[in-house]
Parts: structure tokens; C-alpha cells; sequence
């Protein structure tokens, strides 16, 4: 795919208006990589959380009681029954069954 052609402009040849302009433009890119940076940063701190809790699936904690989350304060009691596969929400409703390592 070609690279569309990059054109350099030296900023003290340009006027106010388009000085306000530039400056709007790279505020406006600077908001978006800020937002995306936040967002990836809870996605990694999501990420890192759920390697610990499936550190905790085990063989041998395999039937213990344990707490089920239905809400965020809302909880039932149940078991852990298969130590060997866990389901992963990969966002949008989608789920994955995987093995874990």
C-alpha cells in the first residue's frame, strides 16, 4: 500500500489563522492519544488482574466453595467444578473457552 506523500511546511511561514488551525488539529490528536492511552492502560490493568485470579484455578481447589458475581454486589454460592478450562469475555458478548496453561 503506498504511502500518501508528506508534506513539510515550515510553521513561521504560515499565518495566525492557520497557526490556529495547526493548533487545533494537534489538540484535537493529542486528546485522542491521551483517551486511547487511558483506555489501553485499563485494558492492561484488566488483563493483569484476570492472569492472577485464573492463577488461583488450581487442580487442588477443585470443588471449594467460592463466590459467583451475578452484579457488582450481587453474589451466589458455587463450585469450582473444571480446573482446566476457563471462558474469556473478549468484549462486544463474545465469549472463549480456553485452556489454561
Amino acid at each position: 500500500m503506498a504511502q500518501p506523500q508528506q508534506q513539510q511546511i515550515n510553521v513561521a511561514d504560515l499565518d495566525l489563522p492557520q497557526l490556529t488551525e495547526v493548533k487545533k488539529q494537534l489538540d484535537e490528536e493529542l486528546t485522542h492519544l491521551t483517551n486511547s492511552f487511558a483506555q489501553l492502560k485499563a485494558a492492561q490493568s484488566k488483563f493483569r488482574g484476570c492472569l492472577e485470579n485464573v492463577s488461583e484455578v488450581k487442580p487442588e481447589n477443585a470443588s471449594k466453595t467460592l463466590l459467583v458475581p451475578l452484579t457488582n454486589s450481587l453474589y451466589v454460592p458455587g463450585k469450582l467444578i473444571n480446573t482446566e478450562n476457563v471462558i474469556v469475555d473478549i468484549g462486544t458478548g463474545y465469549y472463549v473457552s480456553k485452556a489454561r496453561l
